[in-house]
């Protein structure tokens, strides 16, 4: 008796797991075959938001250091900066996501300055073959060494009624990645537009995170930073968190 117990309880177990896979195999959206020919067009567009940004009191003390002036380290409510110049050397965009049982990747390539306070600033366009893509993710990758920067951010930070010019550049090569909603695409003749969005907010808050030091020739600061080495890992990492991307179509 107790073995056709537990042949009936093995029989319901294995039973059980093939109803699940059985299930988990139906949940997949059915996918037309890949065919390149027949895509629609993603046209990317890239914004900065919030050009105008504060610096927290952490930041107070390597300015302080930066400058030779030690009041700035005592300054209360931190200080504004406002950027006049952001620009980004774009190498690649890609577009990555579940498509049925595949993962499946389409991207871009090029080699050009893209500005980021334009709105919007053209990237270019990525084919999506039809079908439904699933767990999308979006990749910009910026890259660039000290003579042709990856990022390059000019403005000016304000300090008891003052404006000190300040100038960033940023090298090595950075990943910025976005999560996306579904994407399902039926018609190549529609026009999709992506939108990525990038907060200079969230990123001068990241780069406080990095332990780096600068110049002051008495009336601009300049800032260079490495994130590819080992002191500035954890930049890279937050870095490439602080983007958004939405898929629309009319």
């Amino acid at each position: 008796m107790k073995t056709r117990i537990l042949q009936f309880c093995a029989a319901a177990g294995i039973t059980a797991f093939m109803l699940a896979s059985c299930n988990s195999e139906m949940t997949q959206p059915d996918q037309p075959k890949i065919d390149e020919k027949n895509a629609a067009a993603v046209n990317y567009e890239l914004e900065a938001i919030t050009p105008t940004t504060s610096l927290s009191a952490d930041a107070t003390g390597r300015l302080a250091t930066i400058t030779g002036d030690a009041s700035m380290a005592k300054t209360s409510g931190g200080f504004d900066i406002t950027w006049d110049t952001a620009t980004a050397r774009l190498k690649e965009i890609s577009f990555d996501a579940k498509r049925g049982k595949d993962q499946v990747e389409f991207k871009m390539t090029t080699d050009r300055y893209i500005n980021l306070l334009a709105i919007p600033g053209k990237l270019g366009a990525i084919k999506i073959p039809l079908g439904t893509y699933q767990q999308v993710k979006v990749t910009a990758k910026v890259q660039g060494d000290k003579k042709d920067p990856a990022v390059i951010l000019k403005g000016r930070l304000t300090w008891q009624g003052k404006d000190i010019p300040m100038d960033i550049q940023l090298s090595g090569s950075i990943d910025l990645k976005a999560q996306g909603k579904d994407v399902v695409v039926t018609d190549s003749s529609i026009v999709w537009k992506g939108k990525l969005q990038i907060s200079m907010d969230l990123v001068i808050s990241k780069l406080q995170v990095g332990d780096f030091t600068g110049s002051f020739d008495g009336s601009k600061i300049t800032i260079n930073v490495d994130v590819n080495t080992n002191v500035h890992n954890k930049l890279e990492g937050a870095l490439e968190s602080s983007m958004s991307v939405e898929h629309t179509h009319d």
